[in-house]
């Protein structure tokens, strides 16, 4: 056998497949043989045998060796000949084959310039982490909560709580210390407040040394003692003269708050005994906070002026410590007993059911409310609010009680969204095939809450826009806003409450279902007048590739052992992607086995805790031998899928053309750029970015069969055969063809770009400008396959081909070649804009939810681009649909005739184009307003002002505490505003960096937000730019290390530096040149 050339991939290819001979179809591989296999020699080694003495003359051996050299060069001449005419016969035939593209993956030089970000100093993982020497079985908590406003309150003593938390522990080895973690809490100096108790349950009640509890036992047992000890304020332990509750001899002797840890321990006089089961009874006192986690108060404002304020959680990873000392890891699950005491004339709600409701207290100002025990459940999925919400009432078909809470003004404008919980939830019943516990679900609309939402088991927390629905401004786009804020948090009662994370590196799959659910329900919500599969390719999965090619990004999960790290993967990528790789799962095991899987998983783990690894074991029994993988083995989801989510990125497919008759598909890592590398942790991934690619594919207009790509695969392919892949946008990657593929594929969309349906067009635009966009095809290739857009007309080919032109205007937005881009933009939006009636931008019909969705993005980018032609329009709405009616009324939702769709361009026109007096008006107009989406468009309207000084201020009120009416949920929407508009632009990054330590003084114990705020803040536009911002994180390395979103902007900020070196004379031409695009 020939010697064989392992780093000739082509000879490689052909010993495995064969040599296609001249005018052979070359047959598309099985499944166990499309990939490139190392041959390994599995001959047996034979038993050496004794060495014989072979006795050859001199003469005989010259002989020997002149007719072996005889027979190499006659073998090797023959060779020459043979493979030098098959040669020049395949190259004849393939004469038209481009030459095979380079790998384009090879990092910059460049990229050695740049640091590598230090570890950060602090405490070791191990440190941070509980000692596993306790687990608990129940918690029993009084809380009480200091509202102001409401009854009359000492001053220090507003935004304060006062607790008394029981827990009761199994000792697991012994030990004379118990920790627990806690944040921001204060405890007694008199360390006999702290008690050891142990009570007198009887041994059936003893539950199994895994903690693996029956939910079917556990809060009836606990009830009847619970209620005992219940009876008590915050300031008076429970007594321990009841005849279940005895002092253990143990005695706490001293208790150490450790603030770095966040734990509070406390030492015993005498060691606990293995297996033993014990009550830890501890005061404290807490806050409630503005930061965006943890015990959080929101403040509104009612039509008559006064103010309010609220109190709810929000627990992210690691924050219930700052609420209660507790054992806040998700390993750590028991039910909990609550008892809220708070303000007379406001209602408590949380997880439970309300058991006693707004009981008075032996205070006169106070009432108590006392709730059923809830499951057991990790510290971070329960919840609970004190509020003066009104609510409205409904039922789903299983009987569940599902109640919408709002401010008493807006409770009439929660209907549909109360309408809309109660039909998702029987459909995720009827989906997941798997009962919710407890016996209701409470929505709230927080008037002044971020774009996020918080859920625990029974309750969630939405922005107030997100809920409410005004008669008379009702749209189809309101209504699927609605819709997928409620379907996303209600799928969580399913995915983190029902089952929970085992640990933080599974909180991925929560937040992957609940984006995957958002969009799969809205079909089935709106009776199929929603196109979701298209609205979630454009919405949500186009966005995350962008995100996703960049070093910036990070795998799904990887081993995550603290709440910051938890945090830090709970961003957009986690959730868009994760919902985007669970729909290509889908595709590729097909529906109903992949929600019989959803089903197993839920149904074995339902009231238990479960790793991701799981939902894999789950998905294989349900696929059992249906389905092969690539090497034609059963197919196993952990080796497919594990690809996917432990490395960030994702592929690019290349097509080459290997003859007349086969074209051969190779994968690559797609990355927009090569300058910064990735951090240290993820740069070696697992599988070298090397993924499982099913590639779903249509010849003709004929869906294929799946076929998978390892290493390589090859399809059979006639020159006349039009081949699709991805067009469905189902998988996650990129497509890259050969060069006469883009030729053929753009000459046909000019001909008639109706034979390629609309989602398979998308796809082709979207790679295309993304490929140019990253080096890796000719601008001239992509300039011709958009050449046809001005005969689209469809919904989600716009989609990505807007965000494209809009990047694409972006990036010369700073040069000269500023107003050619622009008009290159305007030529190929112009013909769909002149049919568009800014008055009429979003029909009623919810069938007609993304044509609005289209013309609302298409006006606004035209707009960008011819704001003279826009702008009169929208003042002279200004002056007629809002000032003039709202003359003498100092709400603005209650007087403004502007559509909603467009109040937001109105309201921005009119302050950009006006004076002093319309900016003063409508600062008045944000302070009053009580409609939370209202309030925010007017203060968004203040960033559109051409006056720097009122920016600055507005900025600057935004930063600083004290008397500011601007909340601190509202600063992003500020701050990314400003970076939108002309004037702003030129404000906003300077004046944040200069006052950075004021930014990062108010948000130091809120990363999440701060880091939010910077992502919005931060755009550098130049070279001089990026030294500048360099040596800003060099001059504030001890604040800026560990946010993430600084290291974004400035690989965001590189890229555009070298683009520019790149690409500008190539555009130059492009731009300047006036043949036509056909031709290119």
């Amino acid at each position: 056998m020939e010697d064989i050339d392992l780093g000739d991939r082509r000879g490689l290819i052909d010993l495995i497949y064969g040599q296609p001979q001249k005018g052979e179809v070359s047959d598309t591989p099985s499944a166990s043989s499309n990939t490139l296999t190392p041959l390994t020699d599995h001959t047996t080694k034979k038993p050496k045998k004794e060495k014989s003495n072979v006795v050859c003359s001199l003469s005989t051996a010259v002989m020997l060796f002149l007719l072996a050299a005889a027979a190499v060069l006659l073998c090797g001449f023959a060779a020459y000949w043979l493979t030098r005419q098959q040669f020049e016969s395949k190259m004849a035939a393939l004469k038209y084959v481009p030459q095979p593209r380079r790998n384009l993956s090879q990092l910059s030089k460049e990229a050695d310039m740049y640091e590598e970000e230090p570890p950060m100093d602090g405490p070791t993982v191990d440190e941070l982490r509980l000692p596993r020497n306790v687990e608990p079985i129940w918690y029993n908590l009084t809380l009480k909560t200091y509202l102001p406003g409401v009854s009359a309150i000492a001053n220090e003593k507003n935004l304060t709580t006062d607790g008394n938390i029981m827990i009761k522990l199994r000792v697991l080895s012994a030990t004379d210390e118990i920790t627990l973690n806690a944040k921001d809490l204060t405890f007694p100096m008199d360390y006999t407040k702290a008690r050891i108790l142990t009570d007198e349950v009887p041994t059936k009640f003893k539950r199994e040394a895994t903690n693996d509890t029956s939910d079917d036992q556990t809060p009836e047992e606990l009830t009847h003692l619970m209620t005992n000890m219940t009876n008590m304020t915050t300031t008076t332990p429970a007594p321990v003269s009841q005849p279940a509750l005895q002092m253990h001899d143990a005695k706490v002797k001293r208790i150490f708050y450790n603030a770095t840890l966040e734990k509070v321990v406390l030492f015993l006089d005498n060691a606990l005994l293995s297996l033993e089961e014990v009550i830890v009874q501890l005061p404290f006192s807490g806050r409630i906070t503005e930061n965006s986690d943890g015990l959080h108060h929101s403040t509104y404002r009612t039509r008559t002026g006064d103010k309010k304020i609220l109190s709810f959680t929000n627990l992210r990873p690691g924050s219930t410590r700052s609420i209660y000392p507790s054992l806040d890891e998700p390993q750590f699950k028991a039910p909990l007993s609550l008892t809220i005491i708070h303000p007379k004339g406001t209602v408590a709600r949380a997880s439970a059911m309300e058991k006693l409701d707004s009981l008075p207290t032996e205070e006169p100002l106070w009432d108590r409310t006392s709730f059923e025990v809830t499951p057991a459940l990790s510290t971070s999925r329960t919840g609970f609010t004190v509020s003066d919400f009104e609510n409205k009432e409904s039922a789903t078909k299983t009987g569940m009680k599902v109640r919408i809470y709002s401010r008493p003004e807006a409770i009439n404008s929660t209907t549909f969204a109360l309408d809309t919980a109660v039909k998702a939830l029987d459909l995720l019943q009827e989906y997941f095939g798997v009962p919710l516990k407890g016996d209701k679900q409470d929505i709230f609309a927080v008037p002044t809450l971020d774009d996020t939402s918080m859920s625990g088991q029974g309750i969630m927390f939405l922005p107030e826009q997100d809920l409410l629905l005004d008669p008379s401004t009702n749209t189809a786009e309101q209504r699927v806003k609605i819709a997928r804020a409620v379907t996303r948090a209600l799928t969580r009662q399913w995915f983190g409450n029902l089952v929970a994370p085992s640990d933080w590196h599974a909180l991925w799959l929560n937040e992957a279902f609940a984006k995957y659910m958002e969009y799969t329900l809205l079909d089935k919500i709106f009776a199929g007048d929603v196109d979701a599969k298209s609205y979630q390719t454009g919405d949500s999965v186009e966005p995350v590739l962008v995100d996703d090619a960049r070093s910036s990004s990070h795998p799904l999960t990887l081993n995550i052992e603290t709440p910051a790290e938890a945090e830090e993967i709970l961003d957009k990528v986690t959730a868009e992607k994760g919902g985007a790789v669970l729909r290509m799962l889908r595709a590729v095991v097909g529906d109903e086995t992949f929600q019989e899987g959803v089903k197993n998983f839920l149904t074995t783990h339902a009231n238990g805790t479960a790793n991701y690894t799981e939902f894999w074991d789950a998905l294989d029994n349900a696929v059992g031998l249906k389905l092969n993988a690539w090497d034609g083995n059963k197919f196993k989801t952990a080796d497919f899928a594990e690809k996917w989510i432990l490395q960030m990125g994702y592929p690019v497919i290349d097509v080459y053309r290997l003859d007349a008759r086969t074209v051969e598909l190779t994968q690559r890592r797609f990355k927009l750029d090569h300058l910064t590398p990735e951090r240290a942790k993820y740069r070696n991934a697992l599988y070298w970015y090397k993924w499982d690619v099913p590639i779903f594919h249509e010849i003709n207009g004929e869906k294929q069969d799946m076929v998978w790509l390892h290493e390589a695969v090859r399809l059979p392919l006639n020159l006349s055969d039009t081949l699709l892949i991805n067009p469905e946008s189902l998988g996650y990657y990129r497509v890259n063809y050969d060069e006469q593929g883009w030729i053929a594929i753009a000459d046909l969309l000019q001909k008639d770009h109706q034979k390629l349906p609309a989602a398979a067009r998308a796809r082709i635009v979207s790679d295309a400008l993304a490929l140019a966009e990253g080096g890796q095809l000719p601008y001239e290739r992509a300039f011709a396959v958009i050449s046809y857009l001005p005969k689209e007309t469809d919904y989600l080919p716009w989609t990505v081909a807007l965000r494209g032109l809009r990047n694409l205007y972006n990036r010369l937005s700073k040069t000269e070649l500023e107003p050619k881009a622009k008009e290159f933009v305007k030529e190929k939006t112009s013909q769909l804009f002149t049919s568009l009636d800014l008055d009429n931008l979003s029909p009623p019909d919810d069938s007609k939810f993304l044509e609005s969705q289209l013309r609302k993005d298409l006006a606004a980018l035209y707009c960008e681009m011819s704001p003279e032609e826009c702008t009169k329009k929208l003042v002279a709405q200004f002056e007629t649909n809002f000032m003039t009616p709202c003359k003498d009324n100092e709400v603005a939702s209650d007087c403004s005739k502007v559509p909603s769709f467009i109040r937001s361009w109105v309201y921005c026109a009119g302050v950009s184009e006006g004076g002093p007096q319309e900016y003063e008006q409508v600062r008045k107009f944000s302070i009053n307003e009580v409609d939370s989406a209202e309030k925010r468009r007017l203060l968004e309207a203040l960033t559109c002002s051409r006056d720097p000084r009122a920016l600055r201020r507005l900025l600057y009120d935004s930063i600083h505490t004290g008397t500011s009416p601007i909340l601190k949920s509202d600063v992003q929407s500020i701050v990314e505003s400003m970076n939108n508009q002309v004037v702003g632009e030129e404000v906003v990054s300077d004046f944040v960096l200069d006052n950075w330590r004021d930014l990062n003084d108010r948000f130091a114990l809120d990363k999440a937000t701060l880091s939010n705020i910077l992502g919005s803040a931060i755009r550098l536009n130049s070279e001089r730019d990026v030294k500048q911002f360099e040596r800003f994180l060099t001059d504030h390395k001890s604040t800026t290390l560990g946010l993430r979103v600084l290291k974004l902007q400035l690989e965001i900020a590189r890229n555009q530096v070298q683009w520019l070196k790149t690409n500008k004379k190539t555009m130059k031409n492009l731009l300047s040149s006036r043949r036509s695009e056909k031709e290119l």
